[in-house]
């Protein structure tokens, strides 16, 4: 048998591998849609130089192929999640000026407690460091308590598949108990780790970080994963990001469906200045049309962290329609749990837009802050319909705007999708 036939088994399974992979990190967005932008910026690679599975700085990921085949799916969406908000919670940042490893341990008490819950597994899966009620606390009084305890406290000698030891047996360390390990024994791997391992991208490794810093800095993730114990947050996120629309990527059926509702709601002024096109037929009777003139769009626009992803299409969608139909105003309300924004903008301010927020998920306060307007007769709540809202309806019409269909079924006003469906 030749090399090559050899080894083309080996590929197809090295390939069969990142496919598998590559499914797992889109499954880690249905739960935990604040990590999506993380889960499309990350680069796999294979290797066997890692006992099982870890996350440099830079946004590479590394896992070894045996490790993963022993995971099942959900258990690879679970270890694939835990990566991700090693990069989200900025381990390896955190970790400097101390022990990179026991940092890692103690962020990989808290990341594991809240995906048990998020995804609702009754046990860590892969032997994965176990710490009920980690979530509640930070990671310096973790490390606090396994100095300490170092003795006392068990612990397990790797991050996924270890064995049952104590905290000083895991971590390596002294008698003292407060001397750092080997760094590179556990999942947060260091720079000059990368270095040695990949050298031909040694010199783009700061442009990568970097461009990993902007994903988080925007709150595509960072912002999100320090608050999603619950699936709805309570608490403004305070962040902001400049969001560039993305315009014509929707169907006309969703503008048409805006259209006809504004018509409906907020119908202009009829005038004989404009025969109506429906009295075309008759010749014996003249009837009033609309009067068309520039009018104002009032949007609430939801900024909690799980919107991330959508708001640049929903701000180019309502830009685009504002173009077709008339709209010279657009006045923005940005809510997550609290009112973030409330501007007027033109259509074309929109195409980049500073959204401001990526906390909570509680319309109330935008919706409530429409409702003092006396002016206020209809408004557009685009949202992703994971959102607390007032339970009474609004004195204005509301057309709530989804990016896609979802389960949402407010007691009042009409819900339509972007991508097309409607109820």
């Amino acid at each position: 048998m030749s090399v090559a036939a050899a080894t083309l088994p080996d590929r197809n399974a090295e390939r069969a591998t990142l496919k598998r992979i590559e499914n797992g990190l889109r499954m880690v967005t249905v739960p935990l849609p604040h990590l999506a932008g993380l889960a499309a910026a990350v680069r796999v690679s294979l290797d066997w130089r890692v006992p099982t599975m870890g996350i440099f700085a830079s946004g590479r990921l590394i896992a070894n192929p045996g490790f993963t085949a022993r995971l099942k799916d959900n258990e690879l969406v679970f270890v694939l999640a835990h990566e991700l908000l090693h990069l989200a919670l900025r381990t390896h940042d955190r970790a400097r000026g101390s022990g990179r490893l026991e940092f890692n341990y103690a962020h990989d008490y808290i990341i594991n407690d809240i995906l048990r819950s998020e995804l609702g597994f009754a046990t860590i899966p892969a032997g994965g460091l176990d710490m009920p009620g980690a979530r509640e606390r930070s990671a310096e009084d973790i490390v606090i308590e396994m100095r300490r305890n170092a003795d006392l406290m068990r612990s397990r000698t790797k991050v996924w598949e270890g064995k049952d030891a104590s905290v000083r047996q895991a971590l390596g360390q002294g008698q003292g108990g407060s001397e750092p390990g080997n760094d590179d024994a556990g999942d947060v791997l260091g720079d000059k780790t990368e270095r040695e391992m990949f050298p031909a991208d040694a010199q783009d490794q700061a442009q990568q970080k970097a461009a990993i810093d902007d994903i988080i800095a925007r709150g595509q993730a960072l912002a999100a994963a320090i608050g999603r114990q619950n699936a709805r947050g309570t608490v403004g996120g305070g962040m902001s990001a400049q969001v560039s629309a993305q315009r014509g990527r929707l169907r006309p059926a969703w503008q048409q469906a805006l259209q006809r509702w504004i018509e409906c709601s907020s119908a202009g002024e009829r005038t004989f200045a404009r025969p109506s096109r429906r009295g075309a037929e008759r010749t014996d009777v003249v009837m009033p049309g609309r009067m068309r003139t520039s009018w104002m769009l009032n949007v609430v626009l939801d900024t909690s962290g799980s919107m991330v992803d959508d708001i640049p299409l929903a701000l180019g969608a309502i830009a685009d329609f504002c173009d077709g139909a008339g709209v010279d105003q657009v006045r923005v309300v940005q809510c997550d749990a609290a009112v973030t924004a409330d501007e007027t903008v033109s259509p074309e301010e929109l195409a980049t837009y500073a959204v401001r927020g990526f906390g909570g998920s509680d319309l109330s306060p935008a919706m409530l802050t429409l409702a003092d307007d006396p002016l206020i007769r209809a408004a557009v709540i685009i949202t992703d319909g994971e959102i607390a809202f007032p339970a009474e309806p609004m004195p204005y019409d509301v057309l709530w705007v989804l990016p896609r269909a979802a389960a949402f079924n407010p007691p009042y006003g009409r819900v339509i999708a972007m991508d097309g469906s409607r109820s």
